[in-house]
């Protein structure tokens, strides 16, 4: 997939913004302009305390941050990115891992309703899993945008 297909396909359509799953050996070229993209540190471990760490160094929260999923959210709801850019945070999860369940699926959750919220608002705000881990292939995969 071409980056430069990924952002026009999300900018055309905001409400397709939301939580994918990268294909195999897909690539991204950073310096797309259509792309502000953020890339979050590889974790030791998936929990609460290093995604909401993570996440909030990626994205520069401010000071004030208190690394609990309400803040996450304040914070989420107050960034600021060109209207014309896809905002992608990027999260790669290794296979070896560790992933408490219950703090992922809480992640995801509070990310997909950032993603609807900013698409609500006419931005584009995706989430971009990836991992080659079978127990999060429930994630819809981005579509096919080459053809």
């Amino acid at each position: 997939m071409i980056p430069s297909r990924l952002a026009a396909y999300f900018l055309a359509n905001k409400q397709r913004c939301g939580i994918y799953r990268l294909p195999p050996g897909w690539t991204h070229e950073p310096s797309d302009p259509a792309l502000c993209w953020k890339t979050l540190a590889p974790l030791p471990a998936i929990d609460r305390e290093t995604l909401l760490a993570a996440l909030g160094e990626t994205l520069a929260f401010p000071d004030y941050y208190g690394q609990n999923w309400d803040a996450a959210w304040d914070c989420l709801t107050e960034l600021d990115w060109p209207a014309g850019k896809l905002l992608v945070i990027h999260l790669p999860i290794a296979a070896d891992s560790p992933v408490i369940a219950a703090d992922l699926q809480i992640f995801l959750e509070l990310l997909g309703d950032a993603c609807q919220h900013w698409a609500d608002l006419d931005h584009a705000l995706c989430l971009l899993v990836e991992t080659p881990r079978a127990d999060l292939s429930a994630l819809p995969v981005l579509p096919d945008l080459d053809g």
